[in-house]
């Protein structure tokens, strides 16, 4: 009897064990393959860097000639260290590369467009005053709020500037995007910022005036081919992914300006008769999924601008990152009409995430309704290369964006890139007339001071 007992806890016993030890491997696993995903032979790095030359060089239009010519030198000089450069530091090679084209629309896949490489569980956001974590999961709840002093010992402006070059684009919108590479351990890793591990000591000054340090390590990789939005971390009312996630801001509607109420919603509207002023935000430039088509909504704004006399019309496109301009070409066509024969000179919010079709939407506007822009510079020039398609690499299977029609919104004559998209508009700038940057006092305490000057105007 006593040695049945003392088998079944012995059998128990092993048993155990090799759950625990499963499960440590299956941990391991896991792990590995966050670090090691680009784990590819330097022959295979070779055939993709080949067919960023044969393939993606070929289709894009971006590149002028002496940058097509220095691209090809930067990835000769990426095939022959192969040999000698981990996965992490050939990807951030090629995005470099391809960021020389000094076309926003023309890119690598790595963060936004895709999630090809890990985070971390912060979210971060650029104020007039510096850098702030603005969301983060629940074990780094004491970082909400604060302001990021050092990144592995670096400054935020240093670790900005050494991630500026992976991406093409103006300064609001590089500032956007760096909230993305600033926050990946693989992209940090890439750069010889962080180690192998990912973890990195975060220095921060606390909401409580006072200086803190953390270590933060790495989430498991949440590889997806949907575009994940930086601004979402905005609102404390958009669930973002990778979550759930505890917010600077309180989750309650009624505590938040306009502009952070609706994130999910891709276009709404409110009046404010206090004001006499007609607000519609438009955050995607396209149709609501499962919801009202935009036509519709447009023509019950246009019904509700004629019922209310409203004195004054606002067009958010602060957060508005493009999409397909068709789609509300039409309606603010017909707002910027009604807006002339009603005698309204409308406002268009601008800020760092107003791209591509966010910013056909602000020139249309400003052309044809002589919309006053108020807010921050947007994130796009008025010239750009778009549309084009998307080639997946052989062998890490990333994906790089091309692009292959121009967009000309300005005054410049440009012969040598026609036939454009969109030839109707010829504007002179975008830059805001009433310049106002979002400092970190007025986020946190809930103010908009863009709406704000809007109402206060006489």
């Amino acid at each position: 009897m006593i040695k049945s007992v003392l088998f079944l806890l012995s059998l128990t016993l092993i048993i155990s064990v090799l759950q625990l030890s499963s499960g440590a491997r299956a941990q391991l696993v896991q792990s590995s393959q966050t670090t090691t995903q680009f784990n590819l032979t330097p022959e295979q790095w070779r055939q993709d860097l080949q067919f960023a030359v044969d393939s993606f060089l070929a289709h894009d239009r971006s590149f002028s000639p002496q940058k097509r010519k220095r691209f090809r030198e930067m990835i000769a000089a990426l095939q022959e260290s192969a040999q000698t450069k981990t996965g992490m530091q050939i990807i951030v090679g090629l995005a470099r590369a391809v960021a020389i084209s000094d076309n926003a629309h023309t890119r690598l896949y790595l963060l936004r467009n895709r999630s090809e490489l890990r985070r971390y569980p912060i979210r971060v956001w650029w104020f007039s005053d510096g850098l702030y974590v603005i969301k983060a999961r629940a074990e780094y709840s004491e970082m909400l709020g604060a302001k990021v002093l050092r990144i592995g010992g670096h400054t935020p402006e240093q670790v900005k500037k050494a991630v500026d070059p992976l991406y093409a684009g103006n300064g609001p919108w590089l500032k956007y995007i760096s909230t993305y590479t600033m926050t990946s351990p693989d992209v940090l890793y890439g750069l010889g910022l962080v180690g192998a591990d990912g973890l990195t000591e975060i220095e921060f000054l606390g909401r409580d005036g006072r200086k803190s340090k953390r270590t933060i390590s790495p989430l498991p990789l949440r590889k997806s081919n949907q575009p994940t939005e930086a601004w979402w971390d905005l609102s404390p009312l958009h669930p973002g992914v990778d979550g759930p996630w505890q917010s600077a801001l309180p989750a309650d509607a009624s505590r938040l300006p306009l502009y952070l109420r609706n994130p999910v919603q891709q276009y709404w509207s409110e009046y404010l008769p206090d004001s006499e002023l007609l607000y519609l935000q438009y955050n995607r430039a396209d149709n609501q999924p499962g919801g009202e088509p935009l036509a519709a909504f447009g023509k019950r704004f246009l019904e509700e601008l004629q019922t209310k006399r409203a004195k004054k019309v606002v067009v958010d496109l602060r957060l508005n990152t493009g999409g397909n301009l068709q789609v509300a070409r039409s309606f603010l066509q017909n707002l910027a009409s009604a807006c002339r024969a009603m005698g309204i000179r409308p406002y268009v919010i601008t800020g760092p995430a107003t791209f591509s079709a966010g910013l056909y939407h602000a020139a249309q506007l400003r052309q044809d309704a002589n919309a006053i822009i108020v807010g921050e510079p947007a994130g796009e020039v008025l010239d750009f290369w778009s549309e084009g398609g998307n080639l997946l690499m052989p062998n890490s299977k990333l994906t790089l964006h091309y692009a292959d029609r121009f967009h000309s919104y300005s005054r410049i004559e440009r012969p040598e890139v026609k036939p454009f998209l969109d030839a109707d508009l010829n504007i002179d700038s975008l830059n805001p007339k009433l310049l106002l940057k979002l400092s970190s006092r007025d986020y946190f305490a809930g103010r908009d001071l863009a709406l704000e000057s809007i109402i206060a105007q006489r």
